[in-house]
């Protein structure tokens, strides 16, 4: 059976701190990757940098500018730039786990042709709450072990989180001139919901593991309570006002769930797994991230 050819797609804005994990667990599994695409969404930092030290050792990178600031610009150039078959995108501060890169290439191997996007299971590796996340992550594969047809995927996926999550490049050819490049919407979501309209189906891959980081919820309640409006903007401007509505409970959910996350997880050091009163107004940028090493699955 031909295995498809793989790109990954990183999207980078002033990542210096977060990079050099994210390339080492992918060059850990570089086997079973065509090349590697990091778009450098106008950073400020060493994030250019940094890149170009990678790219001196690991002939696969490809680093591609794009001056516009937003995610769905910067995710827009790298997925135009990939050449794979299939192309999968990370956040420059996800770690993409051993068998990674090789669970995508058997799925779509032999998955049906109207599977046009795909995810899989996506843990933060440095959040006070990670034996809880866990634990929830391990009810829903074994949820979806049991609903699967094949025992590795399933399909039928409302959206594909950006953060982990991979298209065909034929998909991707069919629905680009459809998607947002607005920075109000979700674009994950807006690039979902245009997958959908063109009947390509979404598909959860059990082997597809990635840890992330949790620093959307170090953010400050304002900030969170804005980020979360997206949700709701993102359906309204498909025309989806049903949708739409049904997303306020969730809305509200995610906030409640961030006010009582939000103080423990500022103050929490995931290397010494500790909690700090200082820690919580320690800026972003000064922190100990506390990702694991290069190429482990802990």
């Amino acid at each position: 059976m031909a295995l498809p050819s793989l790109s990954v797609v990183v999207p980078a804005f002033n990542e210096e701190d977060t990079i050099t994990a994210t390339l080492d667990h992918l060059f850990a599994q570089i086997d079973e990757i065509d090349e590697i695409v990091v778009v450098n969404n106008n950073s400020t930092d060493r994030t250019e940098d940094v890149l170009r030290e990678f790219q001196v050792r690991h002939p696969k990178l490809k680093v591609v500018n794009e001056p516009r600031r937003g995610v769905s610009f910067a995710r827009n150039t790298g997925l135009n730039a990939a050449t794979s078959d299939v192309i999968a995108r990370l956040d420059a501060d996800t770690l993409a786990q051993p068998g990674w890169a090789r669970a995508i290439r058997n799925y779509f191997a032999s998955a049906p042709g109207t599977v046009g996007i795909a995810t899989g299971p996506l843990l933060p590796f440095d959040s006070p709450f990670r034996n809880a996340f866990t634990k929830s992550n391990d009810r829903m594969i074994a949820r979806a072990r049991a609903a699967s047809s094949d025992g590795r995927s399933v399909v039928g996926l409302r959206m594909a989180p950006g953060g982990n999550m991979v298209i065909r490049r034929s998909a991707w050819s069919t629905v680009r001139a459809a998607v947002s490049d607005r920075t109000d919407i979700h674009d994950d979501l807006d690039l979902s919901l245009c997958a959908r309209r063109c009947d390509f189906s979404i598909a959860f891959i059990l082997g597809m593991e990635a840890e992330t980081s949790a620093r959307r919820f170090r953010t400050n309640p304002v900030a969170y309570w804005r980020y979360t409006n997206l949700l709701t903007r993102t359906y309204k401007t498909h025309g989806m006002t049903p949708e739409a509505r049904a997303t306020r409970v969730e809305v509200w959910n995610n906030r409640a769930v961030h006010l009582v996350t939000w103080l423990p997880t500022r103050a929490y050091d995931p290397q010494s797994r500790r909690f700090s009163f200082t820690r919580m107004f320690t800026p972003e940028q000064d922190r100990i991230t506390g990702r694991p090493e290069s190429g482990s699955s802990n």
